[in-house]
């Protein structure tokens, strides 16, 4: 063996057990428990210290991940079924938590409202309340308070724990590490899959933008950072928001008929009115952000590029042109139609086309 093989080869095997310690590190070197309770829960710290949750890699991506801390976003396991551990922020994040000897229900309030916590956005001080106590149903007031500081996405979680959302399922937390289920590959993957599956999709893209403003029986959620990283689908094409941070939350009222109209600028990729979706009793926002972003051959750079609905077979140009016109319409509508009647129309056609 020549001196280059030699060196390979030692470099090789270094590189093969620093892998292998890293990879193979207990997940509780990540929780960071001792600073509980004002961490983001501890109900499955007896879970960890059994090593019933672990680290695991099942791609190269996976490994990445787990090596370099990519968004302090890790790859595991839990009893065997796939999960994803996040730490929610970056470590100057966590470490720049201040902390408190007493947390009161009036300070959470106000630190929903504070410009530091910019993530989770609440209309008012009434949906504050009513979200504060959905939230304690399963987290402590210091956890909540923690949460809000960081990363509100497990207390998205929670309240959209009960009903078939496309979100995914929270196992729940030790420390400075919550686990969720893993729910596949990013929505960027399936750029070019073949039509009829990008199809279906586009459907359940549709269905979830309509279900988080009309389906929970308190809140209308609005999301703020819809993008094909923040979308996942799994091995049967069911497809999940799995990044929940950044929210506009309105107390849902039986009042309907202000509705807010999202205005299309042409020279803006994406442009929103927090006070005005605020204003209305319901929004358009979701659909918008969906047609606009996504399914719309105008979706702006570095979203879905020409459209998730892109070359169409000439049967679908040719039978279903009601299709796409509706989809721009749904984006920039000269006569200001309501998009959630578009939005139908399009689920009808999608579905039509599906069959």
């Amino acid at each position: 063996m020549n001196n280059c093989g030699l060196v390979f080869l030692i470099a090789s095997t270094i590189a093969g057990i620093y892998i292998g310690i890293l990879t193979q590190r207990p997940v509780s070197t990540l929780c960071d428990s001792r600073k509980c309770p004002f961490c983001y829960g501890t109900d499955l710290c007896r879970d960890v210290e059994d090593e019933r949750i672990s680290l695991r890699y099942r791609s190269f991506s996976d490994l990445f991940y787990n090596l370099f801390s990519v968004k302090n976003v890790y790859f595991g396991e839990y009893d065997g079924v796939r999960v994803v551990l996040k730490k929610l922020g970056h470590q100057d994040e966590l470490d720049r938590i201040e902390r408190t000897t007493a947390v009161s229900e009036d300070i959470v309030l106000r630190s929903m409202d504070s410009a530091g916590v910019n993530s989770l956005k609440t209309c008012d001080r009434e949906v504050g309340v009513s979200f504060l106590t959905s939230a304690r149903r399963r987290f402590d007031l210091e956890q909540i308070w923690t949460i809000l500081q960081v990363n509100p996405e497990p207390l998205m979680l929670h309240i959209l724990e009960n009903g078939s959302w496309p979100v995914p399922h929270l196992y729940g937390a030790c420390g400075f590490v919550i686990a969720e289920q893993y729910c596949g590959l990013s929505l960027n993957h399936f750029e070019s899959s073949p039509w009829h599956e990008r199809a279906f999709l586009a459907l359940q893209l549709l269905e979830a933008a309509v279900a988080f403003t009309h389906k929970h029986n308190d809140f209308r959620v609005y999301l703020t950072d819809i993008s094909p990283d923040n979308i996942a689908v799994d091995d049967d094409f069911n497809l999940y928001f799995i990044d929940l941070e950044n929210v506009i939350l309105k107390q849902k009222l039986a009042d309907n008929k202000t509705v807010h109209y999202s205005e299309y600028f042409a020279e803006e990729d994406f442009v929103y009115d927090e006070a005005q979706v605020c204003r209305g009793s319901v929004s358009d926002h979701n659909v918008y952000a969906v047609c606009r972003l996504l399914l719309s051959r105008r979706a702006p750079w570095p979203m879905m590029a020409n459209g998730l609905l892109h070359s169409p077979p000439p049967w679908v140009t040719a039978n279903h042109d009601e299709l796409f016109r509706l989809v721009e319409e749904c984006v920039d509508s000269k006569e200001k139609l309501s998009r959630f009647y578009i939005a139908e129309r399009l689920m009808e056609l999608l579905k039509q086309v599906n069959q």
